[in-house]
Order: structure tokens, then sequence, then C-alpha cells
């Protein structure tokens, strides 16, 4: 998929992945406050880089689900996923994983395991797993 998206849908684009990638690292951590955590912004361009790099059939059904994901959380949670505090959001994408295959159950696959990989791959070759993992960590 080209990544040459209209400017507003680029820009909504990255506020949704953004929110996702900092839940999925919130899930992976195991904790609803990132403060300190380094990396984060590096995470979700990375990560948007990946979905936009995909096949175009792929990327743009992606794109779509991305979108309406956001949105989908004001029937659920009475605000789109982008305004959720973490712990709320992190509550929404596990109940996506809840859910039988389909199109949601590989939408969440996708940053189930691509937001923590690019994660701990920033920390690793900046050698900054210490920050996460504690001193004594190289």
């Amino acid at each position: 998929m080209s990544t040459n998206l209209p400017s507003p849908l680029a820009t909504r684009l990255a506020a949704v992945v953004r929110a996702i990638a900092e839940a999925e690292v919130a899930e992976e951590l195991g904790r609803d406050d990132l403060a300190g955590i380094p990396f984060l912004d590096d995470t979700a361009e990375v990560l948007q880089a990946r979905l936009l790099g995909m096949p175009s059939h792929f990327a743009a059904g992606m794109v779509a689900l991305t979108l309406v994901f956001d949105k989908s959380t004001r029937t659920t949670d009475g605000a789109p996923f982008t305004r959720l505090s973490l712990a709320k959001r992190r509550k929404a994408l596990a109940r996506i994983r809840r859910l039988p295959l389909g199109p949601l159950k590989n939408f969440t696959t996708f940053y189930d395991k691509m937001a923590p990989f690019i994660f701990w791959s920033e920390l690793e070759e900046h050698h900054q797993l210490h920050v996460v993992l504690g001193e004594g960590v190289a």
C-alpha cells in the first residue's frame, strides 16, 4: 500500500497505531503506566511502517480495521480507543482477542505480535533493556 495516505487519514492512523502500540507494550510489561518507558514513538512509527508495507490488499484491510476499531469502542467504552485510558485500551484489546477466528482476531494478532517485537528490538538495538528490565541487564 502506498505510504502516501491523505494527510487527515495518515494523522488519524498514526494516532490509532500509537494508542494500540502503547496498549500492547503495556500488556507486554503488565502495567498501566508507561512513564519513563523509552522508544514508544519509535515502536509506533515502525509498526505503522510495517502495516503500510504489507501487500496493498492486506494493508488496505488492516488500515480500515484499525480505523474502525478506534470508533468501535464508543459502544463498549463510551469513547474512541484513542481517548481511553491505558487500562481501558488493554481491556478493549483483550475483548477482541477472545473473539472466535475472523478478521478482528487477525487484526489483533498482527498488533499482539508486532508491537512487542518492535519494542524489544528497539530497546536491544539502543542498549536500553536495563531501563525496562532493571540494572544488571546489558
